[in-house]
């Protein structure tokens, strides 16, 4: 009897869920961009870096195949300079926050005033912007290689495995818009070859 390799089980599985918390990332960046707020929403951020760690986990689970899938796993090394350019950009805001904060390093340790404090602060935010505006280019540029990749995945799973994707990724999809996703990082607990 061959064992079983669950990766390639439920490759389906894997694959709808890093497509649904991938394209919620990338909706999140998105959104942060049309609004044009002058500051950067540093809970936002947080958010998207947790959207694409669990598309990023589960990218990897889906090209656990003997190296069947290269774009599968390009995809994934593109979901990891997403996330480490977000990571940029929360280290970025942590430091303008740690130069702002009274009595801080800045005030004692350097000597700054409020005004070295504030040139300091604005020159961090503009490197913070500097990083979502290239985030946000980078993800213009991979709209369309993710749609084909999406494509020529449907287009090789079987017919049950195609059912268990949809199942799969409208169940994702409604955990992800009810604001469940920013809790379960786990896999659902029904088991995910039921799916």
């Amino acid at each position: 009897m061959k064992p079983i390799n669950h990766f390639e089980q439920n490759r389906p599985v894997h694959l709808a869920r890093r497509d649904v918390y991938f394209e919620c990332a990338a909706e999140l960046i998105s959104a942060q961009r049309r609004r044009g707020l002058p500051e950067i929403n540093t809970e936002k951020y947080e958010e998207i870096l947790f959207l694409l760690r669990i598309a990023r986990q589960h990218g990897r689970f889906s090209v656990r195949d003997n190296g069947k899938n290269e774009k599968d796993e390009q995809f994934c090394r593109f979901i990891n300079l997403l996330a480490g350019n977000v990571k940029a950009v929360l280290s970025i805001l942590n430091l303008k926050q740690s130069v702002e904060a009274e009595g801080g390093f800045f005030f004692s340790f350097l000597g700054g005033n409020h005004a070295s404090v504030a040139l300091q602060a604005e020159e961090y935010l503009r490197r913070a912007r500097d990083f979502d505006r290239t985030i946000h280019n980078t993800l213009t540029l991979a709209r369309e290689p993710f749609q084909q990749l999406k494509e020529a995945n449907a287009s090789a799973l079987g017919k049950e495995e195609l059912v268990r994707y949809n199942k799969a990724r409208n169940h994702f999809s409604t955990l992800a818009k009810e604001g469940r996703s920013r809790y379960s990082i786990a896999p659902n607990p029904r088991r995910v070859s039921d799916m």
